[in-house]
């Protein structure tokens, strides 16, 4: 009989290691808990800001939601060689590979080592490629025979761990975009379209998985709950298993409330409204967030751009009759914020440090004496990370100064540590090096908000998240309808209103909320900060994990218990249920036994106590 090829070089590899006497890596339980995105090019030079313009954005968004380590490796700069795909010891870096990349990107690279890193247990998923390198054939057990066009319907074929939980409600019925002709040479076809198939998969050695996913395109894989169910099960086969955060976004909305602090509500005959006071908001709003267990974000601006003396100054110590003879009291404003963060139904985040752009003083200003009926109510001004009045971006630098006195003085006003910033005014900066997510991130952020998407900020990252989270904007003279939501699984939806809305109909949070389905519950934008930049590791040679809370972006669990979901596969599920008894311990802790019975139908949730840094958890088996 002959051996598979897969089986011959797994033979060859320990005998190689015999002749040379050394001791081959010893094979854990688990995969490394790391993925590999190889990608054809990326729009910013220097690897940092990962846009929408980016064809692997959609699946490096979900990566991100779903808490998946990953690393991301281009082919326009680099080379796939053994030094990224093994660390010293000669164990595999990668539990798993995403391979975006179509032809013919990957031209006169050398791909031997691609193979050896599968043989010792990387898996490989790739997905809307035409691979026509043969070592991709041979790893795939397929090969790409033409682009085709065909009406046929989408249909199942085999039953396979992949595919068997996909509803029948959610598939493409005819999906004429899929143009990717393969041929099955040991691989099984598990989707197909008339002739052609749509998802395979293969087993090029004992231990890996190898699927090749035909959806329409990368984005499918985030939009279509058709093709990212398929994506999700593909990675959860290839790596074994998956570790999810523990949360239902389909009921969990992020209310964010813009405008705290700012100057222009005084002036504008266009926004002009009493600053929220200290009474309304303990009367009105901390009773009504308090009734609904609901935490918000109040969205604060830390300087009023005074006219007098063309400086920017303390909003808090601001106590007025406005031009249009309204008293305004934003001290009065400031107890009322902190009075609702002691109550534990607000966290102080940033809008910016004024509002207003950088240069207030140029041409076609200077904005300090310019007619407030004229020149200075036009809306460029009022935008602080793009200068659209002048029609040029705002410098990084003059980002930066803004984000960092933010950080300065929220912290002095508020003893709070802002993750968050949302933009003034809709406008920010695009191009690399004026980028405002990537100067945010500079600053320490974990999180920049544009209003309707946003992008997740870490030091070495900017990567937008659209398509995640839907969001939208509600204001007093509107009525909210929820059941019109779009809703994604994997993020909350982003709700936005101003102080503006509380402040000319004092019941708005109250009917805002009475509006929400009886079972939505608020998730924190630094809880949801917390969820973004937690760091899952697979740990030891038995089921282990690290979770690692960051500061400054982990500290909501600082003070909060988190919980995580253990999705399992079929092979590891089984190994599991060949032991007798099975314990899970908890930072070193023994914290129960585990129930087998039904680990291929439910997931196991991993519950960690309050506290930032390094938490483990572990199964251990007898």
């Amino acid at each position: 009989m002959q051996l598979h090829m897969g089986r011959l070089l797994a033979v060859a590899w320990l005998v190689l290691c015999a002749i040379q006497g050394q001791e081959p890596p010893k094979p854990s339980v688990l995969k490394p808990y790391r993925v590999l995105v190889v990608v054809a090019g990326w729009g910013d030079p220097a690897s940092q800001v990962i846009g929408e313009k980016d064809a692997f954005q959609p699946v490096a968004a979900l990566l991100k939601a779903w808490s998946v380590p990953f690393d991301i490796l281009r082919l326009d700069q680099q080379t796939l060689g053994a030094s990224y795909l093994f660390d010293r010891s000669g164990a595999v870096r990668y539990g798993a590979m995403l391979w975006l990349v179509d032809m013919p990107s990957y031209a006169g690279k050398n791909l031997a080592a691609l193979t050896e890193a599968v043989q010792q247990g990387t898996s490989i998923i790739v997905a809307a490629s035409r691979f026509t390198d043969p070592v991709l054939e041979r790893i795939l057990g397929l090969h790409y025979k033409a682009d085709y066009r065909a009406p046929d319907p989408v249909l199942r074929g085999p039953v396979h761990f992949i595919t068997r939980e996909l509803m029948d409600d959610i598939k493409p019925g005819r999906e004429q975009s899929l143009h990717i002709w393969v041929e099955c040479r040991g691989a099984q076809a598990l989707i197909s379209q008339g002739r052609h198939p749509v998802l395979t998969v293969y087993q090029p050695s004992p231990d890996t998985a190898a699927v090749w996913v035909g959806a329409p395109d990368l984005r499918s894989l985030n939009d279509s709950p058709y093709w990212r169910n398929i994506f999700q099960r593909s990675l959860l086969w290839g790596l074994r298993y998956l570790v999810l955060p523990d949360v239902d976004y389909s009921r969990r909305v992020l209310v964010m409330i813009d405008d705290w602090g700012a100057a222009d509500k005084s002036f504008l005959s266009y926004w002009r409204y009493q600053t929220v006071t200290e009474e309304l908001m303990r009367d009105k709003v901390i009773p009504v967030l308090a009734h609904h267990h609901a935490v918000v974000s109040a969205n604060v601006v830390t300087g009023f751009v005074d006219r007098k003396t063309h400086r920017v100054i303390s909003p808090w110590d601001q106590k007025f009759t406005d031009d249009y003879g309204v008293e305004q009291d934003y001290a009065s404003t400031q107890r009322g914020l902190k009075a609702a963060v002691e109550a534990g139904v607000l966290e102080i985040q940033s809008h910016g440090w004024t509002h207003m752009q950088p240069d207030l003083d140029s041409a076609p200003g200077p904005w300090w004496t310019a007619d407030l009926d004229g020149e200075a109510s036009v809306g460029g001004w009022y935008e602080e990370f793009e200068d659209t009045r002048r029609g040029v971006e705002a410098p990084a630098l003059a980002q930066l100064f803004h984000l960092k006195r933010s950080l300065d003085y929220l912290r002095q006003d508020f003893g709070a540590r802002p993750l968050s910033v949302i933009i003034g005014g809709g406008g920010w900066s695009k191009s690399y090096q004026n980028h405002s997510a990537r100067v945010a991130a500079q600053a320490g952020f974990g999180f920049f908000d544009i209003n309707e998407s946003y992008f997740y900020l870490d030091r070495d990252l900017a990567l937008d998240m659209t398509g995640i989270s839907p969001a939208s904007g509600h204001q007093y003279d509107r009525e909210l309808h929820p059941e019109k939501w779009p809703q994604h699984p994997d993020g909350p939806f982003v709700l936005l209103f101003h102080d503006r809305d509380i402040s000319l109909q004092h019941d708005f949070v109250e009917r805002t909320f009475n509006a929400l389905p009886k079972d939505t519950m608020t998730l924190s934008m630094n809880h949801y900060v917390g969820i973004l930049h937690a760091q899952v590791t697979s740990a030891g040679e038995g089921i282990e994990f690290g979770f690692q809370y960051e500061e400054p972006y982990g500290a909501y669990f600082g003070n909060h218990p988190s919980s995580w979901r253990l999705l399992l596969a079929d092979p590891l599920v089984g190994k599991i249920k060949q032991s007798a008894t099975a314990n899970m311990i908890v930072d070193g802790r023994m914290a129960g036994p585990l129930n087998t019975s039904q680990l291929a139908e439910s997931p196991v949730l991993i519950h960690l106590p309050a506290g930032t840094g390094t938490h483990s958890w572990k199964l251990e088996l007898k």
